[in-house]
């Protein structure tokens, strides 16, 4: 199609030069050159002087790195689809043709700023291409040392462990000086320690511990890789995020409210354990409800609350749980055959809004498929657990009435989400400005300062896109 538009060569002058060197460039993307016919065109470019064959030929290899390049770099190289099947979002869905796009640069006084222009602007984009950089400018001078597991060390011990400390922070730039006692743990150290611990999503305590260490001895090679997966993903959803919208990163149990580009609110979150994983998908929020109650999902009625009811612990009583005929009428406990087999078990069990209601006092709706909201949770205590993959999927989050506020202070003020909260009474309220929900996964985040943080990899995402990444099929 672009060809039938503008027959004759596209590319002219200087064209080929600049191309090449924005297919060098794309390295700085986590992207590979070779995937874009770079040797072909290189040798090519050499070859097809007084070749008019081989110079269509060349043209065409140009015109297709170009394509390919600009759209990856845009929507991403990988479908995410073909990795993570409730992802919902096609990336280039109201892109415009590829045609169109390489017809502009083609026609540009400048091509290859044509073709830089393609990048993404936004600030967590251009800190993790940052972050890519720094990393392989420390490869270049080898691998960060590594540290051996043992006794956790607190502030003020000594150990024959802590000059491993010093090589390995000192090597990733997180400490300048050495100490008179290079075993000992010293104030220099543990706030080299608190910064590397707070940067890699760990209690910042200053006591290297198992999850220090471990986070430590991660290679660098390992860090790059990591990085370059959250390039993709990042490219994925960045393209055409709106000024305000609500982001819910899972692995770094954190959720966001961004307005005018800027973290407006966060909050720690809980989110699915490894057996019922939060889906990273988008929606938007148009409803906030106050005093909800729970319906249990099936799943949670038929094989945990069946099963404790069968063994003689009554959750009915504990939960103060109802319960619900197909029709929808409420029957009385005694008359339900708790020794039924979970797939003939046809009830609704719902508990009503309460202090010890799991849903809290507020929840939020977006539609989406999977059943998942956000909502706030009474077991607060969870939320300073470094580890928070408590939820059967759903994400719990602090200070949610913060956020219903924030929602619906315009509509309807503060004194009413109060009065709301107070009549005790569930209440749907229907944004009047529903906003964007994002909940993704990033194992490396950027914040608006640039400060870089790395989360563990919980569900095990990360090696299957890497490897996609590395594999020579296009997207």
């Amino acid at each position: 199609r672009f060809y039938r538009a503008h027959p004759g060569p596209a590319w002219g002058g200087r064209d080929a030069e600049d191309i090449v060197q924005a297919i060098h460039n794309i390295d700085r993307d986590g992207l590979n050159p070779f995937d874009y016919h770079l040797k072909a065109i290189e040798t090519m470019t050499d070859q097809a002087s007084g070749n008019p064959e081989l110079q269509g030929d060349l043209d065409i290899l140009l015109s297709d790195a170009v394509a390919a390049m600009t759209d990856h770099v845009r929507y991403g190289r990988v479908r995410p689809v073909t990795l993570n099947a409730a992802w919902n979002v096609d990336p280039r869905q109201g892109a415009p043709p590829v045609e169109q796009r390489l017809a502009q640069i083609a026609s540009a006084s400048d091509v290859g700023a044509a073709i830089e222009a393609q990048r993404p602007d936004h600030f967590i984009y251009k800190g993790l291409v940052r972050t890519l950089a720094q990393l392989r400018d420390q490869a270049e001078r080898g691998d960060w040392p590594r540290v051996a597991q043992g006794p956790s060390i607190k502030p003020g011990q000594r150990s024959d462990r802590i000059p491993d400390v010093r090589r390995r922070l000192e090597a990733s730039g997180d400490l300048s000086g050495g100490s008179g006692d290079p075993r000992f743990y010293d104030p220099a150290l543990v706030l080299a320690v608190k910064r590397f611990q707070d940067g890699h999503r760990l209690p910042p305590d200053g006591v290297i511990g198992n999850g220090t260490v471990a986070a430590l001895n991660v290679g660098i090679r390992g860090r790059i890789d990591q990085v370059r997966a959250n390039l993709e993903r990042a490219r994925w959803v960045l393209n055409d995020l709106s000024d305000e919208f609500l982001l819910v990163n899972v692995p770094a149990y954190k959720a966001y409210l961004i307005r005018g580009r800027r973290p407006i609110w966060e909050a720690r979150t809980q989110v699915g354990d490894e057996s019922l994983k939060t889906p990273t998908f988008r929606s938007t929020m148009q409803t906030v409800v106050f005093n909800p109650d729970w319906t249990l999902p099936t799943s949670i009625a038929r094989y945990e609350v069946l099963d404790a009811m069968r063994n003689g612990d009554n959750v009915l009583m504990k939960m103060g749980l109802h319960v619900y005929d197909k029709s929808g009428r409420e029957v009385h406990p005694a008359s339900v055959n708790w020794d039924a087999p979970p797939e003939r078990f046809n009830y609704t069990l719902r508990q009503l809004p309460g202090a010890r209601n799991p849903l809290g006092r507020v929840k939020f709706l977006f539609p989406n498929r999977y059943q998942i909201y956000l909502h706030d949770t009474p077991n607060k205590q969870l939320f300073a657990a470094k580890d928070r993959t408590f939820s059967h999927g759903c994400i719990r989050i602090e200070n949610a009435l913060q956020l219903a506020d924030l929602l619906l202070r315009d509509q309807m003020g503060s004194s009413g989400v109060q009065a709301a909260l107070a009549g005790g009474r569930t209440k749907n309220v229907a944004l009047e400005n529903p906003i964007p929900v994002l909940i993704v996964y990033w194992t490396v985040s950027v914040g608006l300062s640039g400060k870089v943080h790395f989360a563990s990899d919980i569900y095990g995402y990360d090696p299957p896109l890497v490897a996609a990444l590395n594999s020579g099929n296009r997207a």
